[in-house]
């Protein structure tokens, strides 16, 4: 027996940043349930029931990488050829509260993301778009603990949410195919959450946003976050009117041949002042002292996504094999971004002797803006950045997963060689 409780208010911004957060299936502890089935620590001696019960749900995973270029340039601009592989990972708490269930109010939850990332990171090989997702926050270069999602959410029907707090992007950016945290699906970044938004929607950042549902699905979403929020601050400050960005999307559900499908338009528009060569925190275009980049006031970008089922699982609607695609616009100024697209395909449970196994395809193009092209021209050849990405994860046991990836990538340094990243990354459910 199960109950669906929305966890978050945010529903479906359609990537990039598809602001999506959807509902969780919190089980009703059952004496037949095998707890140790899905986790490594099992019922945690009678806890994680007893959990339930009040209407808590704790989860705590750990994610390893063993990640880096194999072939192609090892430096950011240029350099040696050479191996530079990398070992890091990841530790993520989730926590999700049933208000009502735990002795609150009805129509609060609220939801809580940990993040504590060590080890090292996956240089770039002349590529602008990070190869590797998950170990971009809550820092990109050291060790480091913070929550990152924080967020209090009150449903005023069964169709109208807000949400309030610090909003991990990231997370909210999960879809069928697309999104996630590297930690299961695709790694680059192009597919987990596109750059071209990454100028003016920070990985973690402050915001509210009010959501529309249509029969329990995502349909609507309007709100306004901070474009300027470092990942470990804990403070609530506010919102500063020189830093605001508007969100809004629009999902329309479809069926071909009977099977799901999705189709989002989404946009965004920031007050944000920023130097046009000036890159967001995971996107820095090297600094040269004879450089003066322009100003550039506001911000905007537009993006449509699909993700199309082509065999989907009867018994469980979110397995299957699909197709999916985003093409994404943006003012190129002082977006280091005009134009972003991916294609791929993909699934969630290979097969009916794999059905927790997940496989995927695809190909990314980042077009650079023609002003960050021009005023780089004197120092660096810069051009557009593409690649495709290939990944399997295979569930050993229901609480161990151990994945393969391979991406190449054309670089945006015209200098730099064709890169090809190879790794592996290993996930215990605890």
């Amino acid at each position: 027996m199960t109950k669906t409780i929305v966890t978050s208010g945010i529903i479906s911004l359609g990537l990039p940043l598809s602001l999506y957060a959807g509902s969780q299936e919190t089980p009703t502890p059952d004496a037949t349930q095998d707890l140790w089935e899905g986790h490594l620590a099992g019922d945690m001696f009678g806890l994680r029931p007893c959990l339930a019960t009040h209407g808590i749900k704790l989860d705590l995973t750990a994610t390893n990488f063993y990640y880096g270029v194999v072939d192609g340039s090892a430096d950011f601009i240029g350099g040696k050829d050479g191996d530079d592989v990398a070992f890091g990972g990841k530790v993520d708490l989730h926590l999700n509260v049933d208000g009502h269930k735990a002795g609150l109010w009805q129509g609060l939850f609220i939801s809580v993301h940990g993040e504590y990332r060590y080890g090292d990171s996956t240089r770039q090989a002349g590529a602008l778009t990070p190869v590797n997702a998950g170990m971009l926050s809550p820092s990109d270069n050291s060790d480091a603990f913070a929550f990152t999602n924080v967020v209090i959410t009150q449903a005023f029907s069964e169709s109208v949410l807000l949400s309030l707090g610090k909003f991990n992007t990231i997370d909210l950016a999960d879809k069928t195919f697309l999104g996630g945290f590297g930690y299961e699906g695709f790694m680059n970044t192009s597919f987990v959450a596109p750059p071209i938004a990454g100028r003016t929607v920070p990985i973690s950042t402050l915001g509210a946003i009010v959501s529309v549902l249509d029969g329990g699905k995502p349909k609507f979403n309007i709100g306004i976050i901070d474009s300027d929020s470092p990942e470990t601050s804990s403070g609530f400050d506010g919102l500063s009117s020189d830093e605001m960005t508007f969100l809004a999307d629009y999902t329309f559900y479809t069926k071909i041949g009977g099977k799901d499908g999705t189709h989002t338009i989404s946009g965004t528009y920031s007050t944000i002042d920023a130097f046009s060569l000036e890159a967001s925190d995971y996107l820095r275009p090297p600094s040269n002292p004879g450089i003066t980049p322009a100003f550039k006031d506001d911000s905007w970008q537009i993006s449509y996504t699909f993700e199309q089922f082509i065999c989907q699982d009867a018994s469980d609607p979110k397995k299957g094999w699909g197709v999916f695609g985003m093409f994404a616009f943006s003012d190129g100024n002082p977006n280091p971004f005009e134009y972003s697209a991916v294609l791929g395909i993909a699934a969630n449970g290979v097969s009916p002797s794999r059905p927790n196994d997940n496989f995927g395809f695809g190909l990314f193009w980042n077009g650079v803006s023609d002003d960050l092209q021009k005023s780089l021209d004197a120092v660096v050849d810069v051009d557009d950045e593409y690649g495709a990405e290939l990944f399997y994860d295979a569930a050993i046991t229901p609480w161990f997963r151990l994945g393969a990836d391979v991406q190449v990538v054309n670089p945006v340094f015209a200098d730099n060689d064709t890169a090809v990243f190879l790794g592996l990354r290993s996930r215990v459910i605890f």
